[in-house]
């Protein structure tokens, strides 16, 4: 699954409490200290259920962790590397235990609408296996990850409307004129289930790579909208999206491949209207697999744009030669 994708590699920091234990007797005032892999940046523990969690600490040490997300970025700075980390919790898989605690449920899941506006930051999930860590918004239809930064990564996450609240969208990554850009953001290893909307909306993001995620009975899958241009996407699993699985008409230059599609209804015979992919001007869509037929149910499924290359795609029952 998703989750299990997540490394832990290349770390800025790495704590080694034996050696550098901190001021005694203040938990959490631990800042910078540990062995350093990289010339600048800081990893930040999130863990709202981890006994004493408080955003009151710096959250560099990861047995004295920060409660939210909101906090760990409020201490982030741009271009330095610094690093998220995010512990799991039961919220979605309802599991017992955790983290090695007797009893505890570990229960209490990421709710939060959070804006990240650091530059260079990267957001972890941290699971090793499964779906990733459950991450739902605080109201009804509301938006987990709002982007507004520069070259970001997102990953490990299940993005879904959790068990209070009804509906939600997953990440939006937008400009915000004049000065913020979200371009070069990378999604990677997290899951959107049936409860998400949108699961990845794109407006005037360059540069974005999309890969290894699956989007599960969302309702849009990727919407790149408003020049959200030169886009990879690619060894993503798309089932039975509501609305599209890809919908980028107004976007250019995007690299559409290696995806896995399914939809029933296409797989039944009766492909429904761009249930796909719409593709903007000068699309590269490639070796992605389709659960739909030659022919018409290849041209119902999906909207070619203008001037793009649609080569050799796999369907139920051949490989495409031509565009949709």
């Amino acid at each position: 699954m998703s989750g299990a994708n997540v490394q832990m590699a290349g770390l800025p920091l790495t704590r080694l409490n034996p050696w550098y234990p901190g001021q005694m007797g203040v938990p959490g005032t631990d800042n910078e200290t540990g062995l350093r892999h990289s010339p600048t940046g800081t990893v930040f523990y999130v863990d709202p259920n981890y006994p004493g969690a408080s955003d009151q600490r710096d959250g560099t040490n990861p047995t004295d962790p920060l409660l939210t997300i909101a906090a760990a970025i409020t201490k982030c700075q741009p271009f330095r590397g610094d690093v998220i980390v995010v512990a799991h919790n039961s919220n979605w898989q309802y599991a017992a235990g955790g983290l090695g605690i007797a009893g505890a449920q570990y229960a209490t899941g990421i709710s939060e609408e959070v804006t990240l506006d650091v530059d260079n930051v990267r957001l972890i999930g941290m699971s090793y296996s499964g779906i990733g860590v459950p991450w739902n918004p605080a109201s009804n239809g509301g938006t987990c990850l709002t982007v507004t930064a520069q070259d970001c990564i997102v990953e490990g996450f299940i993005f879904t409307e959790g068990q209070v609240y009804a509906g939600c969208n997953g990440i939006n990554a937008i400009w915000n004129s004049p000065a913020s850009l979200a371009d070069n953001l990378t999604v990677r290893n997290c899951m959107f289930d049936d409860t998400v909307t949108t699961a990845i909306l794109l407006n005037f993001t360059y540069d974005c790579d999309i890969h290894n995620n699956v989007f599960r009975d969302s309702g849009i899958g990727i919407s790149a909208i408003n020049s959200a241009d030169f886009a990879k996407i690619h060894h993503n699993l798309f089932r039975d999206c509501a609305t599209n699985a890809i919908s980028a008409a107004a976007s250019a230059e995007s690299s559409i491949y290696l995806n896995n599609f399914y939809n029933a209804a296409a797989a039944a015979g009766a492909a429904p209207a761009d249930c796909f992919i719409i593709a903007g001007a000068r699309a590269h869509v490639a070796r992605n697999t389709m659960s739909c037929a030659l022919g018409a149910e290849y041209t119902a499924a999906n909207t070619p744009g203008a001037a793009s290359a649609w080569i050799h795609n796999y369907l139920l029952n051949g490989v495409s030669t031509g565009n949709p």
